[in-house]
Parts: structure tokens; sequence; C-alpha cells
């Protein structure tokens, strides 16, 4: 008996041990997960050699510092929150664990370029510190995508809509261009800025509370999704006081106590209203000095002062807005949706930098998939937009010339003076950039008359 029973259990390994391959291509095939390994490779082929060196590079200065014991706001222009330099300080663990220590170099026979109208230097980092630099960003692309798929495929219970979701996210290349060329970490704070909606809906206020105060901290825009999500709650318990007190307290806990934890060093060295300036300027006194030569430079700066000075008018317009949404509809799911992706329209009219774009896609995204696949339109349009205006910076393949034989540096220098050369009195770099962030503020017109047509269509219909 013992000796047949040995048998049939090998016979059951040995099938099953059949089985495995069978159940890899199976999986293999599943729409979403092909869409996942196009996106991956994309990334992972280019994250290594093109980069934007003019922000890399201050991400491998910001790790140095760390590495040498210095405190984040002892190195001079880091404009940002504690966050970013933590997860800069938890890369640099990994970087020192794999024995990266050569992170890039000047070179001094370009530095000329760092007189050009943008923002452009000679020190180019290496391919290796470009790619572990990118991983964080690119990690958040995945999760932002896989809570895009959840949210649709619990909405509408489609799986074809979900993946077509997934797709618009993790295909499009704008994020691609953000979190694996430019390197900047928006699609971390979308990440977190998603999971606050995703979290809510579950329930899970405390969660929810936190990660929107994480992703306010990284950047400043996810702050005015907070109105909508807080208009979610007092129409979803209206007629329950005691659930929506208990609710937002539960949430405004989660923000506090978050924005508590991330500042603890901060408070203990004294360093926290150095690490608010983000939300004033990024730009101290001796960047303006080095800087006001340029006339693109100070039109940026120009542009940025005018735009803080608009986010007050911007936070009523989407107040307003949220109210006019909510009291007409009775659809919560839909209300909070087009509450979401209205409202990241409105502050974004302006010619954002293409990679602030990103705090828009995920709501868009959901509305297109779930509601009307007509969004795919203004989604369309922002998004070449945004991607004219990031690639309208030869600078990129900078770290490809300087460290493989695949392009020279003299070819990717010459692109770069054909962009500064003049045509009608002014800049080729400015010309291209200029009639970018119109084709992207014109998405985000049709994007709102969009909306206001799907408005007028449901109304007739009902």
């Amino acid at each position: 008996m013992r000796e047949g029973n040995i048998y049939l259990l090998k016979d059951s390994i040995r099938v099953r041990a059949e089985e495995i391959p069978k159940k890899i291509i199976t999986f293999l095939k599943i729409p979403v997960v092909i869409i996942l390994i196009i996106g991956l490779a994309i990334r992972f082929v280019i994250m290594p050699t093109l980069s934007l060196n003019y922000d890399v590079s201050y991400w491998a200065l910001v790790i140095q510092h760390i590495q040498a014991g210095a405190g984040l706001y002892e190195i001079t222009g880091y404009w940002y929150t504690p966050v970013w330099g933590y997860i800069l300080s938890i890369m640099s663990l990994f970087m020192n664990m794999t024995g990266l220590t050569d992170y890039g170099h000047l070179f001094d026979e370009i530095r000329f370029i760092e007189g050009f109208e943008g923002f452009y230097t000679a020190t180019l980092t290496t391919p290796a510190f470009n790619f572990f630099v990118k991983i964080p960003a690119v990690i958040a692309d995945v999760l932002v995508g896989y809570m895009i798929y959840k949210l649709v495929l619990e909405m509408t219970g489609d799986k074809k809509k979900a993946t077509y979701g997934f797709a618009l996210w993790f295909l499009c290349p704008l994020v691609i261009y953000t979190s694996s060329v430019h390197g900047m970490f928006d699609s971390i704070y979308v990440m977190f800025m998603v999971l606050s909606v995703y979290a809510l809906r579950k329930g899970h206020d405390f969660l929810a509370g936190a990660s929107l105060a994480v992703a306010i901290l990284l950047k400043v825009f996810p702050a005015f999704i907070m109105f909508a999500l807080i208009a979610y709650l007092i129409k979803k318990h209206r007629d329950d006081i005691k659930v929506l007190r208990k609710r937002i307290l539960t949430a405004v806990l989660g923000a506090g106590l978050m924005t508590l934890i991330i500042y603890i060093p901060q408070i203990l060295d004294g360093t926290v209203m150095e690490s608010l300036l983000f939300l004033t300027s990024r730009i101290d006194a001796s960047s303006l000095s080095i800087h006001s030569a340029n006339t693109w430079d100070a039109l940026v700066l120009f542009g940025r002062g005018i735009i803080i000075l608009l986010q007050p008018i911007l936070a009523i317009l989407a107040i307003a807005l949220i109210y006019k949404i909510f009291k007409k509809s009775e659809d919560l799911d839909k209300a909070l949706f087009t509450s979401l992706m209205v409202t990241t329209a409105v502050i974004l009219m302006w010619p954002a930098s293409p990679q602030f774009v990103l705090t828009a896609l995920p709501f868009l995204i959901c509305f297109a998939a779930i509601y009307d696949k007509r969004f795919v339109i203004p989604f369309l349009v922002i998004t070449i937009g945004a991607v004219c205006t990031a690639l309208n910076n030869p600078s990129v393949l900078l770290s490809l010339a300087a460290y493989t034989d695949i392009l020279s540096i003299e070819t990717v220098i010459s692109m770069m003076e054909w962009f500064q050369q003049p045509l009608f009195g002014l800049s080729r770099h400015f010309i291209v950039m200029a009639i970018a962030m119109i084709v992207q503020m014109i998405g985000f017109v049709l994007l709102l008359l969009y909306w206001i047509r799907h408005e007028k269509e449901v109304k007739s219909h009902a």
C-alpha cells in the first residue's frame, strides 16, 4: 500500500510539474500582463541611457550629501519637502549594497551648454545611477496602473474596460517619459493621491488621510482633490452626521499623524520652515542672479509667480464646480470621479510643466474607461502637447552619448544648438515649447467642453 501511495504521489507531482509551463503561458497571455511586460520592457531599455541630467544629476548630489552625513536642508537648492529626500536615502542604501559609487561626471568641454536657453548641465549621470534612481517612480507607475485597473473593474465589472484603463496609463508616453527619462517623482505623488481615493471609497479613512498627506508633501497639486473627497463624504452621509464626523476626523487624524512622522527629523533639527519653501518658491536669490540674463528662465520664474498668485482663485473655482456636480448628481461614484477629473483639469489649464500633467491623467482615464470613451480625445491632445513640450530637449541624449558608442556628444550638442537658433526673432526652443504648451492647454479646454456636452446629454436622456 505504501509503495502504491508513493507511486500515486510521484504521478501527481509529475502531472503538476507538467502543468506549470501551461499555467505560465496562460498567465502571460492575459492582456493586462502583456501590457505590463511591454511597458516595463520600454522603461528598462530607456531608464539607463536617456536622462534629463539637469534634475537627475541633482539627485546624485543630494545622495552624496546624505551619505556624507549632511541634512537635507544643508544642501543648496533642495526645494522639496523631506519625503523625496527619504526616498533618495533608501535608494542610496541599495546603491551601496550593489557597490554603485560612480554617479556621474562633469564634462568640462560642454560646460557652455549651461548658458543655453532652458535648464542644462554639463554634469552627466552614469547609466547605472540613472537606472537605480528611477526605480521608485517606475514602481509607482505600476501601482497607479493597478489601482486604475481595480477601480474600473470594481465599478463596471468589465475586465476589458479595466485593461483599457490600465493601458492608457501604463503605455502613455508622458508617464513613461516622466518616470523613465526625466527621472522626476511625479508618479509617486500620483500613486499616493490615487490611493487616497481608492482607500476612501473602501472606507479606509485613516489610510486615505495618510496617503493624501504624503501626496501633498511631495507636490502641492493633490491638495485640490481634498474638496472632492470631503464633498463625497458629506453627500454619502448627509443623513448621519455622526458617521460623517467620524470619517472626516479619522482621515484628518491619519493625515496629521503621517505629517508628524514625516517631519520628526525636521522638528528635531529646526528646519521645518526651510522644508516649506516649495509652497512659495523653489528658486533662491543665487539662482535668480545666475539665470537673470536668460530670457527663457526669467519667463519661467515669472510664470511660476503668477501661478502661485492664481492658486486661491483656482481653489474657489474648483469648490464651486464640485458643489455643482454633487448637487445635481445622485450617483456618488460618478460625482466623485467627475469632480476629480474637472478639478485637476481646472488647476492645470495654465502652461504647466509636462510632469505636472500626470496629476490629472488617472481621473481622466477612469472617467473615459467607466463612463464615456470619447474623453480619450482630450486625453490624447493633452498628452501629445505635454510630450512635445518634454521632447523639446535633446539633452536627454547626453548620458547615452557620454557613456556609450551609440551616439557622439558632438551630435547631441549640434541638435541642442539647432534648437537655440533664432526663428522669427525667437529661439526654436521657445517656439516649439510655446506651441506644445498651447496644444496641452487646448486639451484641458476640450476636456471641460466634453464634460459640459456629456452633462447635457445625460440631462436630455433623463
